[in-house]
C-alpha cells in the first residue's frame, strides 16, 4: 500500500456513505523520523526531497542535530542547528524535536523559538499524547548529557499527569535491547528510560544515539524504533492504527 493510500481510501468511503465515518478514527497518523543528522544539512534536504511525495501527519526528531567533532570553519555549531532546523521546517508539518548528547544548551532556545522543543514536555497532537527527554550519556564528554538520576525525575514528573495512549522521544535509546548495543556486545542504553516503558507503558519510543543499530524491537506491549542516521542518508516512517504501530526504515539512492 502507499504512503497516504489509507487516508484515500477513507476519504472515498465517506463520499459514498456517511455512515462509515466511523472509520475515520480508524487511521490515526503517520509520522516520519529523521534522526542522527549530525549536520549534513546537504543529505537532510535530500531526505526532505525524497519525501515530498508522501502523505504524513508529523515529524519527529529525536537529536543530534549538529556535531561537536566533525564541524566546518564557515558556521559555528549553533549556525549549523539554525540551518538543519530550517529545513526540517520546510515541509510546513507539525514538527517536534528533542536535543542529542552533541547538541549544545542554547540549542533549547532556538527550538523553543521555532516552537518545536519538546525536551522535557508534553503536548498532544491529534489523539495522542507525546512526551520528549534529550541527551544521552556517554564518555566522551560530549554537550548534553543528563544523569540517568535526572532523566528518571524528570520523566516521572511529566508522566504524572499523563493518562491514556502515549508517545516517548529520547535521543538514548533503553537499555538492553538491540537498539543500545555498541562493540564488543556492550549495552549502553539508559536504565531510566527503560524503568520508564517498563512502569508507564507507551505504546511506541522513538530514539536515536547509536548509528550503528537501528531496527524496531519490543519491550512488554511497547514498540521501540530507530531508523538509522540521516547523516548516512537514512530515515524512517512510522504508522500508527489503532493500537498497531508499523514501521518502516527507508534510505535516499546512492
Amino acid at each position: 500500500m502507499m504512503a497516504g493510500e489509507p487516508r484515500k481510501i477513507i476519504g472515498n468511503l465517506l463520499s459514498l456513505n456517511p455512515v462509515i465515518c466511523v472509520l475515520e478514527s480508524v487511521f490515526l497518523m503517520r509520522i516520519l523520523v529523521i534522526a542522527d543528522i549530525h549536520g549534513k544539512f546537504q543529505t537532510l534536504q535530500r531526505i526532505i526531497d525524497e519525501t515530498a511525495g508522501d502523505n504524513y501527519d508529523l515529524i519527529i526528531s529525536p537529536g543530534d542535530f549538529t556535531d561537536m567533532f566533525d564541524g566546518t570553519p564557515d558556521f559555528t555549531q549553533m549556525e549549523i542547528a539554525d540551518i538543519v532546523l530550517q529545513k526540517l521546517m520546510i515541509p510546513n508539518k507539525k514538527l517536534i524535536c528533542v536535543p542529542g548528547n552533541h547538541d549544545p544548551y542554547e540549542i533549547l532556545d532556538v527550538l523553543e523559538e521555532y516552537g518545536i522543543n519538546i525536551h522535557q514536555k508534553t503536548r498532544k497532537i491529534e489523539n495522542l499524547m507525546f512526551v520528549g527527554w534529550g541527551g544521552a550519556k556517554t564518555p566522551f564528554n560530549t554537550h548534553f548529557e543528563p544523569s540517568e538520576e535526572d532523566t528518571e525525575e524528570a520523566l516521572a514528573g511529566m508522566l504524572k499527569d499523563v493518562r491514556g495512549r502515549w508517545v516517548l522521544i529520547t535521543h538514548a535509546p533503553p537499555k538492553n535491547t538491540t537498539l543500545d548495543i555498541v562493540k564488543p556486545k556492550k549495552h549502553v542504553g539508559s536504565a531510566a528510560i527503560r524503568k520508564v516503558i517498563r512502569e508507564k507503558k507507551p505504546i511506541l519510543v522513538f530514539s536515536a544515539h547509536i548509528h550503528e543499530n537501528s531496527g524496531k524491537e519490543k519491550i512488554g506491549g511497547t514498540t521501540l524504533f530507530y531508523p538509522g542516521p540521516a547523516y548516512e542518508g537514512y530515515y524512517g516512517f512510522v504508522d500508527i492504527v489503532k493500537n498497531k504501530v508499523s514501521c518502516e526504515i527507508k534510505k535516499i539512492p546512492a
